[in-house]
């Protein structure tokens, strides 16, 4: 897995760089085979339909590479760009969400690879704000990727040693 060059989202998905072919390329010629579209604090936004047009659109130029595409799944997206009052891995509204979050972007690129999440670490939410372990938040996104094949990859410092 690969970190994304930052480059012309705003012009996606109607312009491809060429930088993005030459990216793939190269990445594939020493053999990785997935990359995270944005980074670890990137806001929820990325997961609304004109993001999710931008990365079908990157998918479409990694995909004859055998590259994935992953991008960040913030926590508190379902409240932030969802509508919900809470964002708690066990409250069933929040779960249902994911699921049709990840449904809707299988839809548009069958081939995504899952989520990267950082959570209760440097001011990002996470599920301990609810009380919950990074267990019980990682299964929740596990749960709604497991349908396609997706993965979560899930980013958190340790703070504490005490469970929530």
């Amino acid at each position: 897995m690969q970190g994304f060059p930052s480059g012309d989202w705003h012009r996606l998905p109607g312009y491809i760089d060429q930088r993005y072919i030459d990216y793939a390329r190269a990445n594939a010629s020493i053999g990785i085979n997935g990359t995270v579209l944005t980074n670890v604090n990137a806001n929820a936004l990325v997961l609304t339909p004109r993001y999710i047009k931008k990365v079908k659109a990157l998918g479409s130029v990694f995909r004859p590479y055998g590259i994935q595409v992953y991008f960040t799944a913030r926590i508190s997206a379902p409240m932030e760009i969802g509508g919900l009052e809470t964002a708690d891995p066990q409250d069933p509204t929040v779960n249902k969400w994911w699921r049709e979050k990840a449904a809707e972007i299988y839809a548009a690129i069958p081939d995504f690879g899952g989520f990267l999440v950082k959570a209760n670490s440097e001011g990002q939410p996470g599920p301990q704000n609810y009380g919950r372990s990074h267990a019980e938040g990682a299964n929740m996104l596990a749960d709604a990727v497991a349908p396609y094949g997706g993965i979560v990859m899930w980013r958190a410092f340790v703070y504490s040693n005490e469970s929530p």
